[in-house]
């Protein structure tokens, strides 16, 4: 019995050493996610891939519930910086700005231009991988130009990303062809952002309320950080008054509907006038916050009224 009590208490002192070993080289935990020890974000490339190994330093030492908990914690995120992640089958399982994104497969989400971004970010390896695209900077509320650091460990995909300036001018942006009309209109509101971030609010407010600037069945509307309208061309009794009070065509609170939309975009189907035929019509509306501003426009499909579904409701939000 002695030699046994022995024996217990040598392997007890062993294994106590090791994990002492284990701890003089491994980050405490709360320490793996401190950016203090890492370089400075004037390298923000070199940040963003220290933030990125902090977050798999923490999985290493606090385990996979420790990490998706902490890492789902706005508490989580240092100004533009934070980190999400995804499980082996690329389903979201920790992202503290989109907690709508939960259980979704990042290979479906789009980016603000239409494409599938997640796909390319999901195609980094243990090697990692860089991918730049138009994504909302949480720091300043405003879009920017993102570019983000992902590798996989363990299988699963951990990433984070730095934003850089986007401020293309309004009168040279190019926009897609109308025969793809969802990207269409995502380049048509992105053109009314980016004559924002160069003319203000009022001149750009002014530019959408002239008639001229309605082409075709395209229009934007605007509405300022409470929801008034203050552009709307075909409607310009809606000015000054709040959106989230427009009724749809079938009674249904549309404009609620359409004032959910985030820093990640909105889509909402509804039936309303058309501009270009004077029918009413099936719509597809794409809306985003900017700074605060709502910024919207859509497409009308070609669908005989009578066959026309009631309002659908919000549809899932884009990346």
């Amino acid at each position: 019995m002695r030699n046994s009590l022995l024996m217990l208490l040598i392997i007890g002192l062993a294994i106590l050493n090791i994990t002492s070993c284990e701890r003089a080289v491994t980050k405490p935990v709360m320490d793996a996610v401190t950016p203090s020890e890492m370089p400075i974000t004037d390298d923000p490339e070199a940040f963003a891939v220290a933030f990125v190994q902090a977050a798999v330093d923490l999985y290493k030492t606090a385990g996979r519930e420790a990490t998706i908990v902490h890492y789902n914690d706005p508490a989580s995120i240092d100004g533009q910086w934070y980190v999400f992640i995804t499980d082996e089958n690329d389903l979201y399982l920790a992202h503290p700005l989109a907690p709508g994104f939960l259980g979704k497969d990042i290979k479906e989400i789009p980016g603000l231009y239409g494409s599938l971004i997640g796909a390319e970010i999901a195609m980094a390896t243990t090697e990692g991988r860089w991918t730049e695209y138009l994504w909302p900077n949480p720091e300043t509320n405003k879009l920017g130009q993102k570019r983000t650091w992902s590798i996989r460990h363990d299988g699963y995909l951990f990433a984070s990303g730095y934003y850089q300036p986007w401020g293309p001018d309004s009168a040279t942006r190019t926009l897609a062809s109308k025969d793809d009309p969802v990207a269409f209109t995502h380049d048509f509101v992105l053109a009314a952002i980016a004559r924002y971030e160069f003319e203000g609010l009022e001149a750009t407010a002014a530019y959408y309320n002239d008639p001229m600037n309605v082409d075709g069945q395209w229009y934007v509307f605007i509405t300022d950080a409470n929801d008034l309208f203050v552009a709307h061309a075909p409607m310009q009794e809606l000015i000054g008054t709040d959106l989230k009070d427009v009724m749809g065509l079938d009674g249904s609170a549309l404009g609620a509907e359409i004032a959910k939309a985030t820093w990640t975009g909105h889509w909402i189907e509804y039936l309303w006038p058309n501009p270009e035929t004077g029918e009413n019509g099936q719509k597809r509306t794409w809306s985003i916050r900017h700074d605060g501003y709502l910024f919207a426009s859509g497409y009308y499909e070609s669908v005989a009224e009578s066959s026309m579904p009631a309002v659908e409701g919000s549809m899932p939000e884009e990346n």
